[in-house]
């Protein structure tokens, strides 16, 4: 489906204005959404060109970013391959992942929508070369169509292809949902299976917060908003504040009652915990440096000296202060868990594969000299790995060598390399 179309010189427009500081983006609009127009653009002056011109300019790079977003699915196509190594694995998607510095989860739905549009959304690639649908609308159109049989598929493509040009995302999505609901056969048996599509999420944002979402049952999903309403109300006399403080008040202390239980679930032998990293001097008051949950995100320095007012626990770690990697850590004032797995943990916060954003304390501890073979049970040779990391190292041809400071450094079987950093616990280099 793929082919090369020689371009054509553009032809040089009539008029005075041909040698005025607007023509490159004429000339751009000649070649059309194409490299060779990017390149002219990119050598614009945008203060030297007309009101006119810079409009036409940021009207045609939206274009071009459309056919980029081709010439990425073509190449993601080549890297991963037509189809999947294996039933339940696709070894294509950790090349891909440390190809394009995201995680192999990400890297799984850029290979999908790659292999789609080489194939049943061929048009739509077509599309996106022309500069007529942008990424995130082709994107939400194959995400739509893709549990659809093709031939539903292809008609709803083609309605969504021919305005597609001159629609936001937002109106692209509201018409996109109307064609499916009425092309699709199958769309009220469809709806009562996404009740059972249920997703609860958590999303650390930039400022200190973070935000739940939860999709499941509607009678489910209102159940729960009727318990917290009614908490809300009940403890409005003791907690004060909002009736949105109140609620969130509630579920925080359902998490702690349960992850305090005694029976609470533990993994490599550690309660599950929420670790957050403060400066000495932020403790001691000399300073008001922001904190960190590690892996997570960062939040205001007042807020772990509330909770140490609580009572919670003290962990002291040492830190090398060239390059904020752990150096050592203790436990006398610490609920001792298994040693070596709580230093792992520490050490890299994440699993220590490319990219990866799996927690370190949910992740496989893998021996990289089996220990069947005489590998021991030492920081050097324990690492937390992502199951699915794991598994590329021991049946895809992935290796790894862990250094000295703690860097590891990953080889993919085409040789591609790849190092992964233990977790920086300073605000910045």
């Amino acid at each position: 489906m793929f082919e090369t179309v020689a371009l054509a010189e553009p032809e040089e427009p009539a008029g005075d204005w041909t040698f005025t500081p607007d023509w490159p983006v004429l000339m751009a609009e000649g070649l059309g959404p194409t490299g060779e127009a990017l390149n002219v653009l990119s050598g614009c002056d945008p203060a030297g060109l007309s009101e006119a011109a810079r409009t036409s300019a940021l009207s045609q790079l939206a274009g071009i970013d459309a056919h980029l977003g081709a010439v990425r699915a073509r190449f993601t196509n080549a890297v991963a391959g037509p189809k999947r190594d294996e039933p339940h694995e696709d070894w294509g998607a950790h090349e891909v992942a440390v190809s394009s510095r995201c995680s192999v989860y990400a890297a799984d739905r850029q290979i999908e929508f790659a292999r789609a549009l080489a194939g049943r959304l061929s048009k739509t690639f077509d599309a996106m070369e022309a500069g007529r649908i942008n990424y995130p609308q082709a994107l939400a159109l194959f995400e739509a169509v893709a549990p659809l049989e093709d031939e539903v598929a292809w008609q709803i493509e083609e309605n969504m292809l021919r305005y597609a040009w001159r629609q936001d995302l937002t109106k692209f999505k509201i018409c996109l949902r109307r064609w499916v609901a009425r092309e699709d056969p199958n769309f009220s048996e469809r709806s009562k299976e996404a009740r059972k599509d249920i997703a609860v999420v958590h999303t650390p944002l930039d400022d200190g917060t973070g935000e739940l979402y939860i999709r499941g049952p509607l009678e489910q999903t209102t159940a729960i908003d009727l318990a917290l309403t009614a908490y809300a109300k009940t403890a409005k006399p003791t907690l004060g504040g909002t009736a949105e403080g109140r609620k969130l008040a509630g579920l925080v202390q359902w998490a702690e009652n349960y992850l305090t239980a005694p029976d609470a679930p533990r993994r490599h032998g550690r309660a599950s915990t929420v670790t957050m990293t403060i400066d000495a001097p932020t403790m001691l008051g000399l300073t008001k440096h922001p904190a960190e949950i590690p892996g997570v995100g960062m939040i205001p320095g007042d807020a772990v000296l509330e909770v140490l007012a609580e009572g919670s626990p003290i962990r002291r770690l040492i830190i090398d202060e060239h390059d904020g990697h752990l150096l050592d850590y203790g436990t006398k004032t610490y609920v001792v868990p298994p040693p070596l797995a709580d230093h792992l943990i520490a050490l890299h916060q994440s699993a220590a594969a490319p990219h990866s954003n799996v927690p370190a304390a949910v992740a496989d501890m893998d021996h990289n000299q089996p220990h069947d073979q005489k590998g021991k049970t030492s920081p050097e040779n324990v690492t937390p790995l992502d199951r699915r990391w794991h598994r590329a190292k021991t049946h895809a041809g992935w290796t790894y060598v862990k250094n000295q400071d703690g860097t590891v450094d990953w080889t993919s079987p085409t040789g591609q390399t790849h190092r992964v950093d233990p977790h920086d616990y300073r605000l910045g280099p």
